[in-house]
């Protein structure tokens, strides 16, 4: 007995030192992953070992990105924190919905990092000093998100400094908090997205390229073409930005859909111009007009709609 509480005073902070408290999470379970709202579901488990009895890490554990605190469930492990190896030891399960803002610039061949942030909401960095492992970062190896693939979990802790006060007339400086964050990457499965995405998009622009090989005097043929796939791009477009939240910059897909607009009025341009040079008798003009545009004009959004898919990959 006395070498157990020998040990123990042994391993307490000194004086004016923070408080060690080991940390790490496993994660069970991510679901409902809603791009529009930037939210998503996790289950997980959180451990804490620590020396100081005035701690209970547990009880005082604050999440800083939830997305709805009022659904957030915590169930403790034990009641009260038990002893194990010379520690305090405690694990709380945690069922939620947190956020974090996703860029989607690269979108369908973006890479992103789901987090959960927390903290300890009544002591800061000079009392508490969150620690992680080298594996304090798991998942279970069922864990299945659809639409996506998961990488390796990262835990890391750093100090993070308020720029403010909050009013509290008690403190002199603003308050530093040890932070631990939990970062899960994921991706979306490239061959998958692009067949879904891109092959439609690509199929609408060689039909539109159709309108180069027809006859110039075929005049309400080639506009019929262009302003058909032209209008099914706009349809192929809303049904994308259906999917997306409200986002103020062009995504991927926005690009590649801007390139077949341009594509299309530029290929409706040249049958205007055919038009003007059969009306003229130059038929051989028109003909020869009509296939230099269509391999110049095809060529180009291919290498630029190549180029703009290469970049995110």
């Amino acid at each position: 007995m006395l070498a157990a509480a020998l040990a123990a005073c042994l391993a307490l902070p000194a004086a004016g030192s923070p408080s060690p408290v080991s940390v790490g999470v496993h994660v069970n379970d991510i679901h409902d992953l809603d791009v529009k709202t930037h939210s998503y579901s996790v289950d997980l488990y959180l451990w804490f070992r620590w020396t100081d009895p005035a701690l209970d890490p547990a009880a005082t554990l604050e999440f800083i990105n939830p997305f709805e605190t009022w659904s957030q469930t915590r169930q403790l492990d034990h009641e009260k924190p038990v002893r194990a190896g010379g520690e305090l030891y405690q694990v709380v399960r945690v069922n939620g919905r947190f956020s974090r803002k996703l860029r989607l610039d690269d979108y369908p061949f973006d890479r992103q990092t789901l987090v959960v942030d927390f903290e300890d909401h009544r002591r800061g960095a000079d009392e508490l000093e969150y620690r992680a492992g080298p594996d304090a970062a798991t998942v279970d190896p069922a864990l299945e998100l659809p639409g996506f693939r998961i990488g390796k979990p990262r835990l890391s802790v750093a100090p993070r400094a308020y720029p403010t006060a909050f009013g509290d007339p008690r403190r002199t400086r603003p308050e530093t908090y040890s932070r631990v964050r939990l970062e899960v990457p994921i991706e979306r499965p490239r061959l998958t997205y692009a067949a879904k995405l891109l092959v439609p998009i690509l199929c609408v622009v060689l039909c539109a390229a159709l309108m180069f090989l027809f006859h110039p005097r075929h005049v309400d043929s080639r506009v019929g073409i262009g302003i058909t796939a032209l209008l099914t791009v706009v349809a192929l477009q809303i049904t994308l930005n259906d999917e997306l939240p409200e986002i103020s910059y062009l995504v991927l897909m926005d690009k590649v859909y801007l390139g077949a607009y341009l594509f299309m009025i530029s290929g409706l341009g040249v049958v205007v111009r055919s038009t003007w040079l059969l009306e003229r008798g130059s038929v051989a003009r028109a003909v020869t007009a009509d296939r230099q545009a269509l391999a110049v004009l095809l060529a180009l959004y291919l290498s630029a709609a190549a180029w703009l898919i290469l970049s995110c990959l």
